[in-house]
């Protein structure tokens, strides 16, 4: 589903009422979206759903993903220096050449998520975050950090 940049804003407008508690506010349901290359810098899409979203080339630096549902989402060399993905279900999510540095992965369910060629320069992560079967965590500088 492509969206538009003016349906983007009212999304997004209507997600921060929701979170704020507004009774008019409405949660973000971007379920299958095309998002490619969208300039999301900053973006608070925490709880959203984003399952199966394409994210390719998005940059979302500094993002809030808190919680959200971003299993099977496409975020192929997208940029996502320091976002939060806190408590994200990320599962089967494609992170191929993704830029994960700075970004916070603690609670994460990563299973099944392809992080080929990906970078995690301090990024943080705990006990409760999943990785994929196989995954080597050890040299890529990531940090464990428990809450």
């Amino acid at each position: 589903m492509k969206v538009d940049f003016e349906v983007l804003d009212k999304i997004l407008s209507n997600h921060q009422k929701f979170l704020a508690g507004d009774p008019d506010g409405e949660k973000a349901n971007l379920k299958n979206a095309e998002l490619f290359g969208t300039n999301l810098i900053g973006v608070n899409l925490k709880d959203a759903n984003l399952e199966g979203a394409s994210l390719r080339r998005a940059i979302l630096a500094n993002a809030n993903f808190e919680g959200a549902l971003l299993k099977e989402a496409n975020f192929k060399h997208a940029v996502l220096d320091g976002a939060n993905f806190k408590n994200c279900d990320m599962r089967d999510a494609k992170l191929k050449g993704v830029n994960l540095d700075n970004t916070d992965l603690r609670g994460a369910n990563l299973s099944g998520a392809l992080l080929d060629d990906s970078t995690f320069y301090n990024a943080k992560y705990n006990s409760e975050t999943i990785w994929p079967e196989g995954f080597d965590i050890k040299s890529i500088g990531l940090l464990y950090i428990e809450d």
